[in-house]
């Protein structure tokens, strides 16, 4: 006789979708992709006209960190503090910031949803919305981060050219990796009864992005705050609005009350 598969009855629940939740899954992992491109397509200096009254400064030599006029002009916020002062240049975390481009849009939602629809409509709903709300912010407050660094050589250096060419440091406030990466791991920690290991070690790995984000002069201390309140907000809002959770008192609470 052959060996009897015994499959966990919670195992079988995995990825059984609908037509209709297939349709609402694929247009919300188009609509994270659309707004992501949102945000390509503001990360470019501003023109000089749109902040007719306000230059970003060099801190270090009171001069402006823009020209004013010509071909080249841009005018944005620096929103240098004297701790970003002390934040050191470490290109080696070019590698857990460029693997956000991979995890946090696709991998993350795939993962709520191949265990429950409603934690993925959390999840998508939550990113999209955050990133609307950051494009908000980039066109009503854009700044400005001053590279104050060589990417220097070897396989660092290689890797930080590449974040470079790729994301020019304007729309930083508040961060837009620390946003979606702090509705990430909040999803994450929600899955890790279901899928611990993966849960646990691809959250450690995605806690390496607000680090990266500084040290890699990308962003300054502040915008990575504000990135972590937009997020937390962002995903808790859309979650009691998405998934209504019931808030229940534990037993022992009733215990106590009822004594």
């Amino acid at each position: 006789m052959g060996r009897m598969t015994v499959t966990s009855p919670d195992l079988r629940k995995h990825w059984r979708l609908s037509g209709g939740q297939v349709i609402v899954a694929i247009a919300l992992m188009i609509g994270i992709g659309l707004v992501f491109y949102s945000y390509v397509s503001l990360n470019e200096p501003p023109p000089p006209s749109r902040w007719p009254a306000y230059f970003a400064w060099n801190p270090e030599t009171q001069s402006l960190a823009q020209p004013s006029t010509g071909a080249g002009a841009y005018q944005s916020f620096v929103l240098k503090s004297w701790l970003d002062e002390q934040v050191p240049f470490v290109p080696l975390l070019s590698i857990p910031y460029l693997s956000f481009l991979l995890l946090a849009p696709i991998v993350v939602p795939l993962l709520n949803l191949r265990i429950s629809f409603k934690r993925f409509l959390t999840v998508a709903i939550a990113l999209i919305i955050s990133q609307l709300v950051l494009d908000v912010a980039y066109l009503l407050f854009q700044t400005n981060v001053i590279r104050d660094v060589q990417a220097g050589d070897g396989v660092g250096g290689f890797l930080v050219k590449q974040v470079w060419g790729n994301d020019q440091p304007f729309n930083g406030f508040p961060s837009g990796h620390c946003t979606w990466t702090t509705i990430a791991i909040c999803s994450l920690m929600r899955l890790r009864k279901a899928m611990p290991k993966t849960a646990w070690i691809m959250s450690g790995w995605l806690l390496l992005i607000y680090p990266a984000t500084v040290m890699l002069r990308q962003h300054y201390l502040i915008d990575v705050y504000t990135g972590l309140f937009v997020g937390f907000a962002v995903y808790w809002a859309v979650m009691f609005v998405v998934e209504r959770p019931r808030l229940m008192p534990r037993n022992d609470d009733l215990a106590q009350a009822q004594g």
